[in-house]
């Protein structure tokens, strides 16, 4: 298991733990969400399942990831995950600084889950094109 694997995986397992320390805040902080509003409870559940997510993601690059020997696919696997780990810091810090909020626009939050949006074709994109092209060149 590579290096960066291990750290995905463990960071992975992390991020699960903040989900259910996000969990329990909702529950002590807010009553469970209980007698807040609709859009503002809504955003914070959304909010708090994107951290399962972003974990969910971790765990299975940790799993199975293996850095290829094209060295572009390696650098793009690395800026991929470098671009994961980023976005998975902003969705914890999105979840405490923009919310809870009656306000639907959250800036940091967009821009966290376009950067996942990014690292996961950071490693996506490069092995469907060597799959294409290992076809094609027996």
């Amino acid at each position: 298991m590579s290096g960066v694997a291990k750290l995905h995986l463990v960071f992975g397992f992390l991020m699960f733990l903040g989900f259910l320390g996000t969990g329990q805040y909702m529950d002590r902080t807010f009553n469970h969400l209980v007698d807040m509003e609709d859009l503002p409870r809504a955003l914070m559940r959304m909010q708090h399942l994107y951290i399962l997510l972003g974990s969910l993601i971790h765990i299975a690059l940790g799993s199975y990831l293996k850095l290829s020997d094209e060295k572009w696919v390696r650098v793009l696997q690395w800026v991929g995950s470098l671009l994961i780990l980023l976005s998975s810091l902003m969705l914890v810090y999105s979840f405490f600084t923009e919310l809870p909020s009656a306000h639907i626009e959250r800036p940091l939050c967009r821009i966290a889950l376009y950067t996942m949006l990014a690292g996961v074709f950071g490693h996506g994109i490069p092995s469907l094109l060597l799959l294409i092209f290992s076809k094609q060149n027996p």
